[in-house]
Protein backbone atom coordinates (compact mmCIF):
# COMPACT_ATOMS: atom_id res chain seq x y z
CA UNK A 1 0.00 0.00 0.00
CA UNK A 2 1.41 3.06 -0.77
CA UNK A 3 0.07 5.63 1.46
CA UNK A 4 1.35 3.15 4.26
CA UNK A 5 5.17 2.54 2.60
CA UNK A 6 5.31 6.26 2.38
CA UNK A 7 4.10 6.91 6.08
CA UNK A 8 6.84 4.30 7.12
CA UNK A 9 9.85 5.58 4.85
CA UNK A 10 9.26 8.79 6.10
CA UNK A 11 9.04 8.20 9.99
CA UNK A 12 12.09 5.94 9.64
CA UNK A 13 13.65 9.24 7.91
CA UNK A 14 12.51 11.57 10.46
CA UNK A 15 13.61 8.90 12.98
CA UNK A 16 16.95 9.50 11.73
CA UNK A 17 17.14 13.34 12.47
CA UNK A 18 16.27 12.67 16.07
CA UNK A 19 12.52 12.43 15.94
CA UNK A 20 10.92 9.64 17.73
CA UNK A 21 7.38 8.60 18.14
CA UNK A 22 5.80 10.72 15.29
CA UNK A 23 2.36 9.85 15.01
CA UNK A 24 2.71 10.27 11.26
CA UNK A 25 -0.48 10.15 9.34
CA UNK A 26 -0.42 11.31 5.60
CA UNK A 27 -3.48 12.60 3.70
CA UNK A 28 -4.24 13.90 0.10
CA UNK A 29 -4.37 17.80 0.24
CA UNK A 30 -7.48 19.61 -0.87
CA UNK A 31 -5.36 21.36 -3.32
CA UNK A 32 -3.59 18.77 -5.79
CA UNK A 33 -1.47 22.22 -7.06
CA UNK A 34 0.26 21.78 -3.03
CA UNK A 35 1.64 17.97 -3.87
CA UNK A 36 0.46 14.29 -3.53
CA UNK A 37 0.26 14.23 -0.12
CA UNK A 38 0.68 16.21 3.42
CA UNK A 39 2.48 16.07 6.50
CA UNK A 40 1.68 17.80 9.54
CA UNK A 41 4.56 16.50 11.45
CA UNK A 42 5.65 20.17 11.56
CA UNK A 43 2.72 21.33 13.89
CA UNK A 44 3.46 18.01 16.19
CA UNK A 45 7.13 19.33 16.48
CA UNK A 46 6.05 23.20 17.50
CA UNK A 47 5.82 22.79 20.69
CA UNK A 48 9.24 20.80 21.84
CA UNK A 49 10.98 22.85 18.95
CA UNK A 50 9.24 26.04 19.98
CA UNK A 51 9.17 26.96 16.89
CA UNK A 52 6.84 27.83 14.30
CA UNK A 53 5.08 24.75 12.12
CA UNK A 54 6.13 27.05 8.67
CA UNK A 55 10.10 27.28 9.97
CA UNK A 56 10.00 23.59 11.18
CA UNK A 57 8.84 22.62 7.63
CA UNK A 58 11.75 24.79 5.66
CA UNK A 59 14.09 22.81 8.10
CA UNK A 60 12.94 19.35 7.13
CA UNK A 61 12.67 19.83 3.92
CA UNK A 62 16.37 20.90 3.90
CA UNK A 63 17.52 17.96 6.17
CA UNK A 64 15.60 15.66 4.16
CA UNK A 65 17.04 15.95 0.63
CA UNK A 66 20.27 13.99 1.97
CA UNK A 67 17.98 11.18 3.20
CA UNK A 68 17.21 8.26 1.29
CA UNK A 69 13.63 9.39 0.81
CA UNK A 70 14.17 11.93 -1.63
CA UNK A 71 14.93 9.69 -4.20
CA UNK A 72 11.73 9.06 -4.51
CA UNK A 73 9.83 12.06 -3.31
CA UNK A 74 10.17 16.04 -3.32
CA UNK A 75 9.01 17.75 -0.51
CA UNK A 76 7.64 20.77 -0.68
CA UNK A 77 5.93 23.06 2.59
CA UNK A 78 2.68 24.33 2.00
CA UNK A 79 1.49 26.69 5.27
CA UNK A 80 3.48 24.82 7.92
CA UNK A 81 2.52 21.57 6.25
CA UNK A 82 5.30 19.11 4.74
CA UNK A 83 4.04 18.21 1.32
CA UNK A 84 5.29 15.26 -0.66
CA UNK A 85 5.41 14.75 -4.69
CA UNK A 86 5.80 11.58 -5.45
CA UNK A 87 9.06 10.89 -8.36
CA UNK A 88 8.27 10.19 -11.92
CA UNK A 89 10.76 6.94 -11.21
CA UNK A 90 8.78 5.95 -7.97
CA UNK A 91 5.27 6.28 -9.66
CA UNK A 92 7.11 4.03 -13.04
CA UNK A 93 8.07 1.11 -10.03
CA UNK A 94 4.69 1.07 -8.20
CA UNK A 95 2.39 0.85 -11.57
CA UNK A 96 5.06 -2.10 -12.85
CA UNK A 97 4.04 -4.16 -9.97
CA UNK A 98 0.38 -2.63 -9.10
CA UNK A 99 -1.12 -6.24 -10.48
CA UNK A 100 0.93 -8.25 -7.42
CA UNK A 101 -1.95 -8.48 -4.43
CA UNK A 102 -0.22 -7.24 -1.49
CA UNK A 103 0.09 -8.36 2.44
CA UNK A 104 -2.60 -6.24 3.82
CA UNK A 105 -1.36 -8.04 7.32
CA UNK A 106 -4.78 -8.26 8.40
CA UNK A 107 -6.15 -9.40 11.64
CA UNK A 108 -7.07 -13.84 11.80
CA UNK A 109 -10.88 -12.96 13.19
CA UNK A 110 -13.23 -14.96 11.78
CA UNK A 111 -16.28 -12.86 10.17
CA UNK A 112 -19.77 -13.61 10.26
CA UNK A 113 -21.53 -11.06 8.05
CA UNK A 114 -25.45 -11.24 8.40
CA UNK A 115 -27.39 -9.24 6.12
CA UNK A 116 -30.71 -8.83 4.37
CA UNK A 117 -32.65 -11.71 6.73
CA UNK A 118 -36.04 -10.91 5.23
CA UNK A 119 -39.46 -12.31 6.37
CA UNK A 120 -39.80 -14.92 4.30
CA UNK A 121 -43.35 -13.99 3.61
CA UNK A 122 -43.06 -11.79 0.48
CA UNK A 123 -41.21 -10.32 -2.77
CA UNK A 124 -37.78 -8.68 -1.91
CA UNK A 125 -38.30 -5.24 -2.57
CA UNK A 126 -35.15 -2.29 -3.32
CA UNK A 127 -34.68 -1.62 0.35
CA UNK A 128 -33.67 -5.54 0.61
CA UNK A 129 -31.83 -5.51 -2.88
CA UNK A 130 -29.92 -2.50 -0.74
CA UNK A 131 -28.75 -4.61 2.15
CA UNK A 132 -27.83 -7.43 -0.25
CA UNK A 133 -25.23 -5.73 -2.48
CA UNK A 134 -23.75 -3.83 0.59
CA UNK A 135 -23.53 -6.97 2.40
CA UNK A 136 -21.87 -8.86 -0.77
CA UNK A 137 -19.72 -5.84 -1.71
CA UNK A 138 -17.92 -5.74 1.72
CA UNK A 139 -17.72 -9.38 2.08
CA UNK A 140 -15.76 -9.22 -1.27
CA UNK A 141 -13.67 -6.63 -0.04
CA UNK A 142 -13.30 -8.56 3.29
CA UNK A 143 -12.31 -11.57 1.59
CA UNK A 144 -9.97 -9.66 -1.06
CA UNK A 145 -7.94 -7.86 1.59
CA UNK A 146 -7.58 -11.38 3.08
CA UNK A 147 -9.92 -11.76 5.99
CA UNK A 148 -11.79 -15.10 7.01
CA UNK A 149 -15.49 -14.16 6.09
CA UNK A 150 -18.47 -16.28 6.71
CA UNK A 151 -21.93 -14.62 4.96
CA UNK A 152 -24.87 -15.35 5.94
CA UNK A 153 -29.25 -14.76 5.73
CA UNK A 154 -31.47 -15.32 9.16
CA UNK A 155 -34.78 -17.26 7.70
CA UNK A 156 -37.36 -16.33 10.02
CA UNK A 157 -39.45 -19.26 9.98
CA UNK A 158 -41.18 -19.37 13.05
CA UNK A 159 -43.53 -16.73 14.72
CA UNK A 160 -47.06 -14.71 14.08
CA UNK A 161 -45.45 -13.79 11.05
CA UNK A 162 -45.12 -16.42 9.52
CA UNK A 163 -48.29 -18.18 10.60
CA UNK A 164 -50.33 -15.25 9.28
CA UNK A 165 -48.41 -15.86 5.95
CA UNK A 166 -49.67 -19.31 5.37
CA UNK A 167 -53.01 -18.68 6.78
CA UNK A 168 -53.03 -15.98 4.18
CA UNK A 169 -52.18 -18.76 1.28
CA UNK A 170 -54.83 -21.11 3.27
CA UNK A 171 -57.72 -18.95 2.89
CA UNK A 172 -56.92 -17.54 -0.92
CA UNK A 173 -57.01 -21.77 -1.61
CA UNK A 174 -59.86 -22.70 0.06
CA UNK A 175 -61.70 -19.84 -1.81
CA UNK A 176 -62.12 -17.50 1.58
CA UNK A 177 -60.78 -14.03 2.55
CA UNK A 178 -58.02 -13.31 3.48
CA UNK A 179 -57.80 -12.80 7.12
CA UNK A 180 -57.60 -9.10 8.17
CA UNK A 181 -54.25 -9.68 10.11
CA UNK A 182 -52.65 -11.50 6.42
CA UNK A 183 -50.69 -10.77 3.50
CA UNK A 184 -52.92 -9.15 0.54
CA UNK A 185 -50.56 -9.18 -2.28
CA UNK A 186 -51.24 -10.29 -5.42
CA UNK A 187 -48.55 -12.94 -4.27
CA UNK A 188 -50.51 -15.06 -2.26
CA UNK A 189 -52.85 -15.46 -5.42
CA UNK A 190 -50.16 -16.83 -7.13
CA UNK A 191 -48.64 -19.29 -4.71
CA UNK A 192 -52.21 -20.49 -3.87
CA UNK A 193 -52.10 -22.21 -6.96
CA UNK A 194 -49.01 -23.97 -6.28
CA UNK A 195 -48.96 -27.34 -4.71
CA UNK A 196 -45.42 -26.33 -3.25
CA UNK A 197 -45.34 -25.28 0.45
CA UNK A 198 -45.67 -21.59 0.32
CA UNK A 199 -42.85 -20.69 2.84
CA UNK A 200 -40.56 -23.08 1.04
CA UNK A 201 -41.35 -21.33 -2.77
CA UNK A 202 -41.12 -18.02 -1.00
CA UNK A 203 -37.70 -18.85 0.33
CA UNK A 204 -36.91 -20.11 -2.98
CA UNK A 205 -37.96 -16.99 -4.88
CA UNK A 206 -36.47 -14.58 -2.59
CA UNK A 207 -33.16 -16.77 -3.47
CA UNK A 208 -33.73 -16.61 -7.04
CA UNK A 209 -33.59 -12.56 -6.64
CA UNK A 210 -30.88 -12.45 -4.49
CA UNK A 211 -29.08 -14.59 -7.24
CA UNK A 212 -30.24 -11.96 -10.41
CA UNK A 213 -27.72 -9.18 -8.54
CA UNK A 214 -24.94 -11.88 -7.62
CA UNK A 215 -26.00 -12.43 -4.16
CA UNK A 216 -25.28 -15.76 -2.26
CA UNK A 217 -24.87 -16.93 1.25
CA UNK A 218 -22.73 -19.42 2.36
CA UNK A 219 -25.01 -20.09 4.81
CA UNK A 220 -29.23 -19.94 5.52
CA UNK A 221 -29.70 -20.00 9.19
CA UNK A 222 -33.59 -20.92 10.27
CA UNK A 223 -34.68 -19.20 12.82
CA UNK A 224 -36.95 -22.83 13.62
CA UNK A 225 -33.60 -24.61 14.56
CA UNK A 226 -33.23 -22.17 17.13
CA UNK A 227 -36.40 -23.94 18.64
CA UNK A 228 -35.95 -27.61 17.34
CA UNK A 229 -32.55 -27.88 18.79
CA UNK A 230 -33.06 -26.33 21.79
CA UNK A 231 -31.03 -23.30 21.87
CA UNK A 232 -33.74 -20.95 22.86
CA UNK A 233 -34.09 -23.12 26.03
CA UNK A 234 -30.58 -23.36 26.32
CA UNK A 235 -30.01 -19.10 26.62
CA UNK A 236 -32.76 -19.19 29.21
CA UNK A 237 -30.95 -21.23 31.91
CA UNK A 238 -27.54 -19.99 30.29
CA UNK A 239 -28.61 -16.29 31.33
CA UNK A 240 -30.13 -17.53 35.02
CA UNK A 241 -27.26 -19.37 36.05
CA UNK A 242 -25.17 -15.89 35.22
CA UNK A 243 -27.68 -14.08 36.88
CA UNK A 244 -28.37 -11.97 34.26
CA UNK A 245 -32.29 -12.53 34.28
CA UNK A 246 -35.06 -12.24 36.92
CA UNK A 247 -39.01 -12.29 37.11
CA UNK A 248 -40.79 -9.20 37.52
CA UNK A 249 -44.60 -8.76 36.78
CA UNK A 250 -44.80 -12.79 35.57
CA UNK A 251 -42.45 -11.64 32.83
CA UNK A 252 -39.06 -12.87 32.61
CA UNK A 253 -36.41 -10.07 32.10
CA UNK A 254 -32.87 -10.02 30.85
CA UNK A 255 -30.55 -7.47 32.82
CA UNK A 256 -29.66 -5.65 29.73
CA UNK A 257 -28.61 -1.93 32.09
CA UNK A 258 -26.08 -3.66 33.15
CA UNK A 259 -24.41 -3.66 30.14
CA UNK A 260 -25.24 -0.08 28.83
CA UNK A 261 -29.22 -0.08 27.58
CA UNK A 262 -31.62 2.59 29.01
CA UNK A 263 -33.87 -0.07 30.48
CA UNK A 264 -33.87 -3.92 30.76
CA UNK A 265 -35.81 -6.12 28.29
CA UNK A 266 -38.68 -8.76 28.26
CA UNK A 267 -37.45 -12.47 27.22
CA UNK A 268 -40.43 -14.43 28.45
CA UNK A 269 -43.99 -12.40 28.60
CA UNK A 270 -46.42 -12.63 31.06
CA UNK A 271 -48.88 -14.98 29.22
CA UNK A 272 -44.83 -17.42 28.44
CA UNK A 273 -44.83 -16.17 24.87
CA UNK A 274 -41.23 -15.84 23.76
CA UNK A 275 -40.33 -12.40 22.77
CA UNK A 276 -38.60 -11.87 19.56
CA UNK A 277 -35.26 -10.62 21.38
CA UNK A 278 -35.23 -14.03 23.38
CA UNK A 279 -34.82 -15.62 20.53
CA UNK A 280 -32.44 -13.05 18.54
CA UNK A 281 -30.71 -13.93 22.13
CA UNK A 282 -30.09 -17.44 21.36
CA UNK A 283 -29.14 -16.61 17.37
CA UNK A 284 -26.42 -14.32 18.71
CA UNK A 285 -25.17 -16.78 20.71
CA UNK A 286 -24.81 -19.17 18.43
CA UNK A 287 -23.01 -16.97 16.06
CA UNK A 288 -20.80 -16.17 18.48
CA UNK A 289 -19.49 -19.96 18.51
CA UNK A 290 -19.12 -19.46 15.00
CA UNK A 291 -17.21 -16.25 14.79
CA UNK A 292 -15.03 -13.62 16.51
CA UNK A 293 -16.87 -10.64 15.07
CA UNK A 294 -20.51 -10.63 14.66
CA UNK A 295 -21.14 -7.85 11.87
CA UNK A 296 -25.44 -7.28 11.25
CA UNK A 297 -26.53 -4.97 8.47
CA UNK A 298 -29.85 -3.33 9.60
CA UNK A 299 -32.34 -0.72 8.36
CA UNK A 300 -33.20 2.77 9.98
CA UNK A 301 -35.98 1.69 11.60
CA UNK A 302 -33.64 -1.25 13.69
CA UNK A 303 -31.80 1.65 15.23
CA UNK A 304 -33.06 1.32 18.62
CA UNK A 305 -33.00 -2.43 18.38
CA UNK A 306 -29.19 -2.07 18.61
CA UNK A 307 -28.29 -1.15 22.00
CA UNK A 308 -30.26 -4.63 23.33
CA UNK A 309 -28.46 -6.71 21.21
CA UNK A 310 -24.77 -5.49 22.01
CA UNK A 311 -25.73 -5.79 25.48
CA UNK A 312 -26.61 -9.21 25.06
CA UNK A 313 -23.59 -10.28 23.29
CA UNK A 314 -21.38 -8.06 25.37
CA UNK A 315 -22.96 -10.84 28.57
CA UNK A 316 -21.23 -13.32 26.17
CA UNK A 317 -17.66 -11.88 26.68
CA UNK A 318 -15.18 -12.17 28.77
CA UNK A 319 -14.39 -8.57 30.92
CA UNK A 320 -11.19 -8.12 28.89
CA UNK A 321 -12.67 -8.28 25.75
CA UNK A 322 -13.84 -5.16 23.92
CA UNK A 323 -17.03 -5.31 22.49
CA UNK A 324 -16.06 -3.70 19.27
CA UNK A 325 -13.65 -6.32 18.32
CA UNK A 326 -17.03 -8.70 18.57
CA UNK A 327 -19.64 -6.71 17.51
CA UNK A 328 -20.77 -4.01 15.24
CA UNK A 329 -24.11 -3.04 13.65
CA UNK A 330 -24.37 -1.04 9.78
CA UNK A 331 -27.28 0.98 10.10
CA UNK A 332 -28.37 1.89 6.80
CA UNK A 333 -30.76 4.24 5.15
CA UNK A 334 -33.36 4.35 2.65
CA UNK A 335 -33.99 4.01 -1.17
CA UNK A 336 -36.52 5.99 -2.84
CA UNK A 337 -37.24 5.05 -6.66
CA UNK A 338 -37.05 7.80 -8.89
CA UNK A 339 -38.56 7.72 -12.88
CA UNK A 340 -39.94 10.80 -14.80
CA UNK A 341 -38.16 12.94 -12.13
CA UNK A 342 -40.93 11.89 -9.32
CA UNK A 343 -40.80 8.90 -7.06
CA UNK A 344 -42.38 6.41 -7.84
CA UNK A 345 -43.42 3.70 -5.20
CA UNK A 346 -46.11 1.47 -6.94
CA UNK A 347 -45.54 -1.07 -9.81
CA UNK A 348 -47.74 -0.23 -12.77
CA UNK A 349 -47.65 -4.01 -14.16
CA UNK A 350 -49.06 -5.17 -10.57
CA UNK A 351 -50.73 -2.33 -8.43
CA UNK A 352 -48.20 -2.86 -5.76
CA UNK A 353 -44.78 -1.79 -4.17
CA UNK A 354 -42.27 -2.39 -7.04
CA UNK A 355 -40.22 -5.79 -6.39
CA UNK A 356 -36.41 -6.20 -6.37
CA UNK A 357 -37.14 -8.59 -9.30
CA UNK A 358 -38.72 -5.33 -11.15
CA UNK A 359 -35.98 -3.35 -10.41
CA UNK A 360 -33.37 -5.49 -11.76
CA UNK A 361 -35.62 -6.17 -14.77
CA UNK A 362 -35.54 -3.09 -16.00
CA UNK A 363 -32.01 -1.72 -15.80
CA UNK A 364 -30.32 -4.65 -14.94
CA UNK A 365 -27.76 -6.30 -12.50
CA UNK A 366 -24.47 -4.46 -12.51
CA UNK A 367 -26.34 -1.01 -13.13
CA UNK A 368 -28.68 -2.29 -10.07
CA UNK A 369 -25.37 -2.75 -7.94
CA UNK A 370 -23.59 0.29 -8.89
CA UNK A 371 -26.25 2.65 -7.71
CA UNK A 372 -26.77 0.78 -4.52
CA UNK A 373 -23.35 0.71 -3.89
CA UNK A 374 -22.36 4.30 -5.02
CA UNK A 375 -23.12 6.11 -1.73
CA UNK A 376 -22.17 5.30 2.28
CA UNK A 377 -25.03 3.27 3.80
CA UNK A 378 -25.71 6.18 6.21
CA UNK A 379 -26.84 8.23 3.29
CA UNK A 380 -30.79 7.84 1.82
CA UNK A 381 -30.23 7.00 -2.10
CA UNK A 382 -32.57 8.56 -4.77
CA UNK A 383 -32.61 5.99 -7.02
CA UNK A 384 -32.94 7.44 -10.56
CA UNK A 385 -34.48 4.37 -12.86
CA UNK A 386 -34.24 6.38 -15.79
CA UNK A 387 -30.66 7.64 -15.42
CA UNK A 388 -29.41 3.77 -14.56
CA UNK A 389 -30.57 3.20 -17.97
CA UNK A 390 -29.11 5.93 -20.22
CA UNK A 391 -26.19 4.62 -22.50
CA UNK A 392 -24.43 7.37 -21.63
CA UNK A 393 -21.71 9.49 -19.78
CA UNK A 394 -24.41 10.73 -17.38
CA UNK A 395 -24.51 7.11 -16.29
CA UNK A 396 -21.40 6.21 -13.91
CA UNK A 397 -21.89 2.82 -14.28
CA UNK A 398 -21.82 2.96 -18.12
CA UNK A 399 -19.50 5.80 -18.19
CA UNK A 400 -17.30 3.50 -15.73
CA UNK A 401 -17.62 0.25 -18.12
CA UNK A 402 -17.04 2.54 -21.20
CA UNK A 403 -13.64 3.42 -20.09
CA UNK A 404 -12.49 -0.38 -19.92
CA UNK A 405 -14.48 -1.09 -23.39
CA UNK A 406 -12.68 1.73 -25.18
CA UNK A 407 -9.48 0.34 -23.50
CA UNK A 408 -10.31 -2.75 -24.47
CA UNK A 409 -10.54 -1.85 -28.16
CA UNK A 410 -7.20 0.63 -27.94
CA UNK A 411 -4.90 -2.45 -26.47
CA UNK A 412 -6.35 -4.69 -29.72
CA UNK A 413 -5.92 -2.35 -32.34
CA UNK A 414 -2.16 -2.00 -30.96
CA UNK A 415 -1.64 -5.95 -31.67
CA UNK A 416 0.67 -6.17 -28.51
CA UNK A 417 0.05 -8.99 -26.87
CA UNK A 418 2.09 -7.75 -23.80
CA UNK A 419 2.78 -4.18 -23.35
CA UNK A 420 5.96 -3.57 -22.51
CA UNK A 421 7.30 -1.09 -19.31
CA UNK A 422 8.89 2.03 -20.30
CA UNK A 423 12.49 2.69 -18.71
CA UNK A 424 11.44 6.16 -17.72
CA UNK A 425 8.31 8.23 -16.77
CA UNK A 426 8.20 12.19 -18.10
CA UNK A 427 4.26 12.39 -17.43
CA UNK A 428 2.28 14.96 -18.42
CA UNK A 429 -0.36 16.44 -15.97
CA UNK A 430 -2.96 14.19 -17.75
CA UNK A 431 -0.78 11.03 -17.20
CA UNK A 432 0.69 11.86 -14.36
CA UNK A 433 -3.03 12.21 -12.41
CA UNK A 434 -4.09 8.95 -13.97
CA UNK A 435 -1.25 7.00 -13.04
CA UNK A 436 -1.46 8.46 -9.14
CA UNK A 437 -5.02 7.30 -9.39
CA UNK A 438 -3.74 4.04 -10.26
CA UNK A 439 -1.33 3.71 -7.52
CA UNK A 440 -4.02 3.93 -4.84
CA UNK A 441 -5.92 0.78 -5.85
CA UNK A 442 -4.89 -1.21 -2.81
CA UNK A 443 -5.06 1.55 -0.21
CA UNK A 444 -8.60 2.43 -1.70
CA UNK A 445 -9.34 -1.38 -0.66
CA UNK A 446 -7.81 -1.39 2.35
CA UNK A 447 -9.54 1.90 3.50
CA UNK A 448 -13.19 0.09 1.83
CA UNK A 449 -12.30 -3.14 4.31
CA UNK A 450 -11.42 -1.05 7.57
CA UNK A 451 -14.48 0.93 7.65
CA UNK A 452 -17.04 -1.72 5.58
CA UNK A 453 -17.76 0.92 2.96
CA UNK A 454 -18.02 0.08 -0.78
CA UNK A 455 -18.86 3.24 -2.10
CA UNK A 456 -15.42 4.48 -1.32
CA UNK A 457 -14.76 1.81 -4.48
CA UNK A 458 -17.46 2.62 -6.68
CA UNK A 459 -16.70 6.38 -6.23
CA UNK A 460 -12.73 5.56 -6.86
CA UNK A 461 -13.66 3.66 -9.75
CA UNK A 462 -15.50 7.08 -10.92
CA UNK A 463 -12.45 9.30 -10.36
CA UNK A 464 -10.13 6.46 -12.26
CA UNK A 465 -12.81 6.88 -15.02
CA UNK A 466 -12.93 10.21 -15.44
CA UNK A 467 -9.22 10.53 -15.07
CA UNK A 468 -8.71 8.12 -18.22
CA UNK A 469 -11.34 9.75 -19.98
CA UNK A 470 -9.22 13.16 -20.00
CA UNK A 471 -6.26 11.71 -20.46
CA UNK A 472 -7.67 9.55 -22.86
CA UNK A 473 -9.03 12.92 -24.88
CA UNK A 474 -5.71 14.90 -24.16
CA UNK A 475 -3.36 12.10 -25.51
CA UNK A 476 -2.46 10.61 -28.75
CA UNK A 477 -2.28 6.90 -27.87
CA UNK A 478 -2.07 4.68 -31.20
CA UNK A 479 -0.78 7.49 -33.88
CA UNK A 480 1.30 9.15 -31.14
CA UNK A 481 5.44 9.29 -31.54
CA UNK A 482 7.82 6.77 -29.78
CA UNK A 483 8.35 6.72 -26.35
CA UNK A 484 4.75 8.24 -25.77
CA UNK A 485 2.67 5.40 -27.53
CA UNK A 486 4.33 2.63 -25.18
CA UNK A 487 4.20 4.68 -22.30
CA UNK A 488 0.55 5.61 -22.68
CA UNK A 489 -0.20 1.88 -24.06
CA UNK A 490 1.73 0.55 -20.45
CA UNK A 491 -1.09 3.55 -18.44
CA UNK A 492 -3.67 2.10 -20.74
CA UNK A 493 -2.73 -2.06 -19.75
CA UNK A 494 -2.77 -0.76 -15.89
CA UNK A 495 -5.61 1.71 -16.21
CA UNK A 496 -7.96 -1.44 -17.24
CA UNK A 497 -6.23 -3.83 -14.85
CA UNK A 498 -7.72 -1.51 -12.18
CA UNK A 499 -11.00 -1.05 -13.45
CA UNK A 500 -11.30 -4.60 -13.84
CA UNK A 501 -10.18 -5.75 -10.25
CA UNK A 502 -12.12 -3.26 -8.64
CA UNK A 503 -15.44 -3.85 -10.76
CA UNK A 504 -14.77 -7.57 -9.91
CA UNK A 505 -14.86 -6.77 -6.57
CA UNK A 506 -18.17 -5.01 -6.93
CA UNK A 507 -19.80 -7.98 -8.36
CA UNK A 508 -19.74 -5.87 -11.18
CA UNK A 509 -18.58 -6.93 -15.25
CA UNK A 510 -16.12 -5.38 -17.37
CA UNK A 511 -17.17 -5.60 -20.79
CA UNK A 512 -14.51 -5.08 -23.45
CA UNK A 513 -17.11 -4.04 -26.11
CA UNK A 514 -20.41 -2.03 -25.60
Amino acid sequence: MIKKELETQLSQALKELGFDNIDLKLERPKNPDHGDYASNVSFQLAKTLKKAPPLIAEDLKSKLKDNKISEIVDFNPVSGFLNITLKPNYLLERLQTIETVPDFKTSNQKILLEYVSANPTGPLHIGHGRWAVLGSAIASILKYSQHTVLTEFYINDAGSQVNHFKDSVKAAQEGNPIPEDGYHGAYILDLAKSDVDPLKKMISLQKSTLASIGVEFDTWFFESLLHNDGKVALIIDWLSKKELSYTKDDALWFKSTDYGDDKDRVLIKSDGQYTYFLVDIAYHFDKISRADLLVNIWGADHHGYVPRVRAAVMSFLDEERDISEAFKVIIGQLVSLVKEGKPVKMSKRTGEMISLDEVVEDIGCDATRFFLLNKSADTHIEFDLDLAKKSSQENPVYYIQYAHARIASLLKKSELKVVPCPEYLELNNYERDLSLLLIQLYDKVLESAVKFSPHILAQYLFDVAKAFHLFYHNCQILNAEEPDKSKRLFLLSKTQFVLKEVLSILGITAPDSM
